[in-house]
């Protein structure tokens, strides 16, 4: 399921809507791209956190035990 494309498909069943309808509401398309890049700032931060957690683990696991007795005191 790619994200692009349930956008896309959303877009166009709207679009269709507000023609059926025979009017549009402006505020609700703003809407719906402020939440896409809301989505995509998350999806970017969520990532950055998981590797930075990654790197976070492999590099206390390279520490010297020694060193890790000390840092837990």
């Amino acid at each position: 399921m790619n994200m692009k494309t349930d956008a896309e498909h959303i877009r166009e069943t709207i679009d269709k809507l507000f023609k059926d309808a025979g009017y549009t509401v402006p505020e609700l398309l703003i809407y719906i791209e402020t939440l896409e890049k809301n989505h995509e700032q998350l999806a970017l931060q969520m990532n950055k956190m998981k590797l930075d957690s990654v790197r976070k683990a492999s590099a206390s696991a390279g520490m010297n035990s020694r060193l890790k007795d000390a840092l837990r005191e």
